[in-house]
């Protein structure tokens, strides 16, 4: 019996490794709808580039453009849905029209932060589904004005839901 008892605890121990390496949090961890929990910069490379306006913020619209960027950003430029204006500011436009930006981000480690856009570009894709133009979107992610650009955006989008593909 001794041995079968030991045998259990080097399995329940195994179990146990395996799971908690698995279960590394990454930057996208967040139920449809929502918000991941924890620091909105999170994984985020130079953070200090961004200044929070809330935390958890929902946007809404039809997707006018995706950008690949060479961090491994895509950039999902989308025209607000009404009731979602009052998110943008004076520098918020794509092709000479209001419009909005959501950055899907590569799936970062939540306990550091990227040093620059390379080491950000190095980091796992992200399981996010990336819309096409035409899309309606519904986004989550904290809401942060980019201080090298002006406008305002959804960085990184923690969750979104895609309708009406286009």
């Amino acid at each position: 019996m001794g041995s079968r008892l030991l045998a259990l605890i080097a399995a329940a121990l195994l179990c146990a490794c395996s799971n908690s390496a698995a279960a590394k949090p990454v930057a996208h961890d967040a139920t449809p709808g929502t918000c991941r929990q924890g620091s909105p910069e999170a994984g985020v490379w130079q953070p200090d580039r961004l200044r929070l306006l809330r935390p958890c913020q929902e946007a809404a619209g039809v997707v006018v453009q995706v950008i690949k960027e060479t961090d491994g950003d895509r950039h999902i430029w989308f025209r607000p849905d009404s009731g979602y204006e009052s998110l943008l500011n004076a520098e918020n436009h794509f092709q000479g029209k209001p419009a909005m930006l959501g950055e899907i981000t590569p799936d970062c480690p939540l306990e550091t932060n990227p040093p620059n856009a390379n080491d950000a570009a190095k980091c796992p894709a992200t399981d996010l589904p990336i819309p096409g133009p035409g899309d309606h979107i519904d986004v989550f992610g904290p809401w942060v004005l980019d201080l090298d650009h002006g406008w305002n955006e959804i960085h990184p989008v923690d969750s979104i839901t895609i309708s009406d593909a286009g």
